[in-house]
This record gives C-alpha cells, sequence and structure tokens, in this order.
C-alpha cells in the first residue's frame, strides 16, 4: 500500500471567476513508503500546489489524497493531525524562526502536539542532530546563526514532529555550494536512518539526480513522467523543451549519444568517466 497516494486530484483557484486558474489538473500519483521523491517542473507547472494539498494546506477541488489508505479529508475537523504526519518545509523556512531560543523554537511542533516539555527537548535535539547542529548552539538565539544554519534549524523544526512523510519545497534554495552539499546529505541520511518517506521539489536537477529514487515532472498542470531518475533524465529533449535543464553531465552523455557514441545519459560525473574511460583507451571512434 502506498504511503500517499493522489486520485484524479484537480485543484482549481478562483473557480467561477474570471480569473479561474487550474493549478492541478487531474494527477494520480502514488508513492511508496521511505522512498526518495523528486518532483520537478518549471515555475507554475503546479508542484507547489500539488504539494500543499498533501498534508490539507489546501482542500482539492476535485479528487483525494490517501494516507495510509484513507483520505485525509474524511474527518475535517481532525485535518491538523494529518500535516503531524505529512511535514511540511516551505522555501526560506527560516523566515519563519521567532523563538528565544534556538532549542525553543525546534520544540514548537511537538509542543503543538501536546508534548510535555521533557519530550518536547528529547525530539528537538534528536533533530538537530539529524540536520547538523551542535548541541552549544541550541540555547543561542536563531537570529545568531548563520543563513545555512538557520536553514537547519527550521527543518529539525519540522523534523522534531517525526512526521511520516516530510516534504520540501526547495530547500537548498540561496545556500552555497558547500551549504547546499550538506543539507542534501543530511537529509538523505535522515531518511535512511529513520526509513521515512521525503518527497524533495527543486528547480536543481543536479539536486534530484543526486537524491531521488524516483521523479516525478509536472507540466502545466498534470504529471507528464513518473520514472527512476536515471530513466526521466533520459528523456533530457523532452524536459528541455518543458523549459527545464538536465544534470550537466547528463546533457553531455545526451549529446555525445546524439553524435553516435555508445554511452548512456548518467547522472554523475562517476558514471560518466567510467563509461567514457574505454572510449578513449580505444581512441574514442564512434561506432
Amino acid at each position: 500500500m502506498f504511503v500517499l497516494e493522489i486520485k484524479d486530484l484537480t485543484y482549481t483557484y478562483g473557480g467561477g471567476t474570471p480569473f479561474e486558474k487550474t493549478a492541478v489538473d487531474h494527477v494520480n500519483v502514488g508513492v511508496e513508503k521511505g522512498e526518495f521523491l523528486g518532483i520537478i517542473g518549471h515555475t507554475g507547472s503546479g508542484k507547489s500546489t500539488l504539494i500543499q494539498t498533501l498534508n490539507g494546506l489546501l482542500r482539492p477541488t476535485s479528487g483525494t489524497v490517501l494516507l495510509n489508505g484513507k483520505d485525509i479529508w474524511a474527518e475535517p475537523k481532525k485535518i491538523r493531525a494529518v500535516r503531524f504526519q505529512v511535514g511540511m518545509v516551505f522555501q526560506y523556512p527560516e523566515h519563519q524562526l521567532f523563538e528565544e531560543t534556538v532549542l525553543k523554537d525546534i520544540c514548537f511542533g511537538p509542543s503543538n502536539m501536546g508534548l510535555d516539555q521533557k519530550q518536547c527537548e528529547e525530539r528537538a535535539r534528536r533533530a538537530a542532530e539529524f540536520v547538523g547542529l551542535p548541541d552549544e548552539l541550541l540555547g543561542k538565539s536563531p537570529f545568531e546563526l548563520s543563513g545555512g544554519q538557520k536553514r537547519r534549524a527550521a527543518i529539525a523544526g519540522v523534523i522534531a514532529m517525526e512526521p511520516e512523510v516530510l516534504i520540501l519545497d526547495e530547500p537548498t534554495a540561496g545556500l552555497d555550494p558547500q551549504g547546499r552539499d550538506m543539507l542534501l546529505s543530511q537529509i538523505s541520511d535522515y531518511r535512511t536512518k529513520k526509513g521515512n518517506t521525503v518527497l524533495l521539489v527543486s528547480h536543481s536537477m543536479e539536486d534530484i539526480a543526486r537524491c531521488a529514487d524516483r521523479v516525478l515532472v509536472m507540466n502545466e498542470g498534470k504529471a507528464v513522467m513518473l520514472d527512476t531518475a536515471g530513466e526521466v533524465f533520459a528523456r533530457g529533449r523532452e524536459l528541455e523543451r518543458m523549459g527545464l535543464r538536465v544534470p550537466q553531465i547528463t546533457g553531455i552523455m545526451l549529446d555525445l549519444m546524439e553524435k553516435g557514441y555508445p554511452v548512456h545519459p548518467v547522472l554523475t560525473v562517476d558514471r560518466a568517466v567510467g563509461e567514457l574511460l574505454p572510449l578513449l583507451r580505444k581512441g574514442g571512434d564512434r561506432p
């Protein structure tokens, strides 16, 4: 059984007005328990609207979202509990930090779940460890942290609720390359150690290629591709026509394939080296 299943989901903004716009159009997607699903699409493709329906922030115009087989809107008064199970990290989450200390900020979510102070702090410290925040920072004001540390503190605040599904919307936006790589590694480690399901929305094809088991491609409100990262990026020319850019190394390999070289559209430099070295030893001749 899927941990999350989207059935014939449609969401329309401004229904019945001259500004009516369908942002998500009859989407069907199943998310396996424990998988890392990447979601990509150009601006306006519907991906952000889609993820906001997954924990009840937006109620579908039609269709259903199932969490462990149950419609999340079956009991509307309990939708708040769904948001504890499906945790959402918005873009630039550090803008939502507000408490006196980092520890209190991370405790905010668990305290809203009704946990006592000891339980909240235990969860907060575990979450801080997952995202790489050392103990000595927990007593500081969140506004004393660096940009990357603030981002990790905000993500820890969601992880501390121990959601079954963690959804991240552009979590590396605005970070330098070192900060981006560190954060992605920590998110991947979290998923591996906890066995939780992670959905990552990103404009960075490199980030998605690095982390995702499968990739969902949204275009004009529709789910147009859902496959392994390798299979999706092998269709690089289709992605480019949608305004998306494949990982740089994948694009190079696609160019070589189109010139007749016997290579594959791999996702990493290491894999590309493995493909190209035998050709170089043979003099790089095309078949």
